[in-house]
């Protein structure tokens, strides 16, 4: 089909910047135009095949329907909005519009995109200036909101999603955010990230709950396992020392062994260090971390053990009796350590979870936790699922 532009477009100069924004701003119009046409006519045709006959036919038959005029729409579409859409009705009000429905203000995809929008980090508050840029009508903080409402339905459904049940390693942990229920307080989320035995990442599920109570981790596993994760590939949960994580994923995940962070336990050894000695002590005890092997990583703490026991006996004994979990990882292939030894995969997540909820000072439901949770999950899993973790591909044999 061949389109010519008005006369009053085709003596536009484009060669200067001015010249240029009147061009756009003009074939945008243009485009609303034809789209304004090409909707109404397409609502007319519609009538006719559910009527019957065409336009201005007459026949002896009978007929109990007939058309009824038009009413007036308009319609927020991908390309702006288009106003005052005449869409062709029936008499008896049984006419529904597959092209227009009948209550729909806005393209499908405007609610995505406005979707989009909030969950990149930008407030309700701003979101009305925000649309009338973009779309050429504002939406209010209401309307936002009850756009965004309609992640629900997808939010839940993601949260009942099966899990394949082929999960070697799972990173744990919870994030404090404020959810608003009568007042305003920190509620925590749980997360499992889960890293399969072909070496993607995958955000498995989140729930609230209390990240110190074994009861919360206890229902949270409970879960996982009903959807699907019977732990029977799980080799290592990597964790931060949380007691009650600890005790939960035993009684969860029996033939799993534990991975305690090593950033978090120096942490903890830290604590226990007078300040003149805390910086040699704790550069002494990294070195037990990046060892060629578990034997040679158990000699290095003997070593280290040796040199500060005397000096700082509590910060010896807290590293000491966790030693075991926190080697957990060099029972692993060597390309995999640097991934299992920290919970840096999931503390990565939790930075961007905060990023992207930091504009809203709280989250005004736990619903609307778990949307904005939800969406940003779905964001980083299809960006994962494009690419394996490093080191999987030597490994993969050895974790199989």
């Amino acid at each position: 089909m061949k389109i010519s532009l008005p006369e009053e477009m085709q003596s536009v100069q484009i060669n200067e910047k001015w010249g240029q924004e009147i061009f756009i701003d003009g074939l945008a119009e243009y485009i609303r135009g034809f789209i304004k046409h090409a909707v109404e006519q397409a609502v007319k045709q519609e009538l006719t095949n559910f009527l019957g006959y065409e336009q201005y036919q007459r026949g002896e038959e009978r007929r109990d329907n007939y058309r009824n005029g038009y009413y007036e729409r308009d319609l927020l579409t991908r390309f702006g909005l288009i106003e005052d859409i005449q869409v062709a009705r029936d008499r008896n009000g049984e006419f529904e519009s597959r092209v227009l429905s009948r209550y729909k203000r806005r393209e499908e995809k405007i609610d995505r995109q406005i979707i989009d929008l909030f969950i990149s980090g930008i407030s309700t508050r701003k979101m009305k200036k925000v649309t009338k840029e973009l779309f050429g009508k504002g939406y209010s903080p209401g309307t936002i909101s009850r756009i965004n409402k309609q992640l629900t339905q997808e939010m839940r459904a993601w949260l009942e999603q099966p899990i394949e049940d082929n999960i070697v390693y799972i990173f744990l942990d919870g994030l404090n955010l404020p959810v608003k229920r009568f007042a305003v307080s920190k509620e925590s989320l749980l997360v499992a990230i889960g890293i399969t035995a072909d070496g993607y990442r995958k955000i498995l599920g989140v729930q609230l709950g209390d990240r110190e109570s074994a009861s919360s981790w206890r229902e949270f596993f409970k879960d996982l396992k009903r959807r699907g994760l019977k732990g029977e590939s799980l080799v290592l949960g990597i964790m931060d020392g949380l007691p009650g994580l600890e005790q939960a994923f035993a009684e969860a995940f029996p033939r799993a062994r534990v991975q305690r962070c090593v950033v978090h336990k120096l942490r903890n050894v830290a604590v226990k260090l007078p300040r003149k000695i805390q910086k040699d002590c704790l550069a002494h005890a990294k070195r037990i971390f990046y060892a060629g092997s578990l034997e040679e990583a158990e000699e290095r703490f003997r070593t280290w053990k040796e040199t500060w026991e005397k000096v700082a006996p509590s910060a010896v004994s807290c590293l000491e009796k966790d030693l075991a979990a926190v080697l957990s990882f060099y029972t692993q292939p060597k390309p995999l350590w640097k991934l299992l030894r920290s919970t840096n995969t999931i503390e990565r997540t939790f930075k961007e979870f905060r990023r992207r909820t930091r504009q809203m000072d709280s989250l005004p439901s736990e619903d609307c936790c778990l949307r904005c949770i939800y969406a940003i999950s779905c964001e980083l899993n299809q960006t994962w699922a494009k690419k394996r973790i490093d080191g999987f591909v030597k490994a993969s044999k050895a974790v199989a």
